[in-house]
């Protein structure tokens, strides 16, 4: 039981891996992208720089040389910075101690009394001349001569002697920049960089993680998942994906999206579907969609766009005509003279109509249910388009004359706190949600369109007895 609990937490882990990597490989690639440009153009802009460098020895003063101690290393390696020795190598390469001092760099190899002089310069010849300079100013500092004679006796040494070992070579190559290093380092930085700020942006993101988190945040079922498509620039006729691209994976999609939900109809014996959504998701174009594939089942529908201030249903099937909704409701015409016939064959639609200068309380009239009633009379399902959740009381109206309610959530612009507010809002019609769709799920596609033939689709695969769902 445990090798299985363990099994399944790997296998959490390793999906939520995958999503992450998948979710932000864009990202990663252009920050690592743009942190090795950065370093390439950093190492481009330098100046390269050549090195020499000279090896010289230390022995142990002579006095000391019996006794088997070192010389110190550290002491003598400031000495060849110093300006005792700088000074001495001015003179004999004629160039100022500051800018000796400025290339100048000195190592000692560990445990070893060597002294490593290194000099760097734009010019491969001014390197190898001063690493050898200074070497030379050195060596002759602590060479034996250096060592006093007193009244023609000579002395035995007490300061350590040095002797050059490697002569300062002409450098064939730039040490720096090394664009290998640079760029390798920079790879390795700019990786972490990308992978720390994707997984910061995750953490810090708020947006739906797919019908699984939608599930979770709603406390209720995704009945469906419709892929995100492109219809061609200015193409509203586009945006009806069921008329227009029949054979394609959206309107697949909206297939098994009615097929579910004609299964939840026939436990509640509902006729009335309110599309609605928690803010600014596309609710429109699932309403259009859903009531297009219902309609090619064979089924009497009347699409009803209701959301007066921002619903966009009817756009796929035209310029609207009549009075719409608006005009139903102030009494200016009867729901038959309203409603208008589209191309899809059993599809009726009644159009928003005029925007009235107060839609709530248009909604809130004696006339709304006397209307649905009549036009739940008039088909066998009827679609209702409401406006959404969090941006307007209106949708409550509605939802309370519905037999079933659908909410849209969007992959791309959803929020995690925004599910769970619109739930909050439906709670009084909880019993009536039959799920939620998350739409524009995955890369946006572009669609072909199919012949003129396609408005006619007519699917009667689900066809029911009678004039139930």
């Amino acid at each position: 039981m445990l090798h299985a609990r363990h099994s399944r937490s790997s296998l959490r882990a390793g999906a939520s891996w995958s999503r992450f990597l998948v979710a932000y490989a864009a990202w990663i690639i252009v920050v690592t992208l743009a942190a090795v440009g950065a370093a390439a153009a950093l190492a481009h802009s330098q100046t390269p720089l050549y090195r020499s460098q000279a090896v010289v020895i230390v022995s142990p003063p002579a006095v000391s040389a019996s006794s088997g101690n070192p010389p110190n290393m550290a002491t003598e390696e400031d000495l060849v910075k110093s300006g005792t020795v700088l000074t001495r190598a001015s003179a004999l390469l004629h160039v100022p101690v500051a800018t000796l001092a400025s290339g100048l760099s000195v190592n000692v190899p560990s445990t070893t009394t060597l002294l490593q002089i290194s000099y760097s310069s734009p010019v491969p010849r001014i390197a190898q001349q001063r690493a050898q300079g200074i070497a030379r100013a050195y060596v002759s500092y602590r060479s034996p001569v250096h060592a006093a004679t007193s009244a023609g006796h000579a002395v035995v040494s007490a300061t350590p002697t040095a002797d050059l070992v490697t002569s300062a070579a002409l450098p064939s190559s730039p040490a720096s920049p090394d664009y290998l290093i640079d760029i390798g380092a920079a790879l390795i930085v700019g990786l972490l960089l990308a992978i720390g700020s994707a997984w910061l942006r995750d953490r810090t993101d708020d947006r739906l993680r797919g019908p699984l988190d939608l599930e979770a945040q709603a406390g209720a079922p995704v009945l469906g998942s419709i892929p995100a498509f492109r219809p061609g620039r200015d193409d509203r006729a586009g945006r009806l994906v069921m008329a227009a691209y029949p054979d394609s994976a959206v309107a697949e999609a909206y297939r098994c999206l009615r097929t579910r939900l004609l299964q939840a109809a026939a436990h509640r014996d509902a006729k009335t579907l309110l599309v609605t959504s928690p803010g600014w998701e596309d609710k429109s174009t699932v309403a259009a969609n859903l009531a297009a594939a219902l309609a090619q089942s064979g089924r009497q529908v009347v699409l009803v766009c209701a959301d007066l201030r921002w619903g966009r249903a009817d756009e796929p099937f035209g310029p609207g005509a009549g009075y719409g909704l608006s005009g139903v409701l102030d009494g200016q015409a009867g729901v038959a003279e309203a409603l208008q016939a589209t191309e899809v064959p059993g599809l009726r639609l009644l159009a928003p109509g005029a925007v009235p200068a107060d839609p709530a309380a248009l909604l809130q009239r004696p006339a709304l249910p006397a209307t649905l009633g009549e036009i739940r009379g008039r088909a066998d399902v009827v679609v209702i388009e409401a406006p959404p959740l969090l941006a307007s009381p209106d949708a409550q109206p509605l939802a309370d004359l519905a037999d079933m309610i659908l909410i849209v959530a969007d992959a791309r612009r959803s929020a995690r706190k925004h599910v769970r507010l619109a739930m909050h809002e439906a709670e009084h019609a909880r019993g009536k949600l039959a799920g939620w769709v998350l739409g524009n799920v995955g890369r946006r596609r572009r669609l072909r369109r199919s012949g003129p033939e396609s408005l006619a689709t007519n699917d009667r695969g689900l066809t029911t007895a009678g004039r139930a769902w």
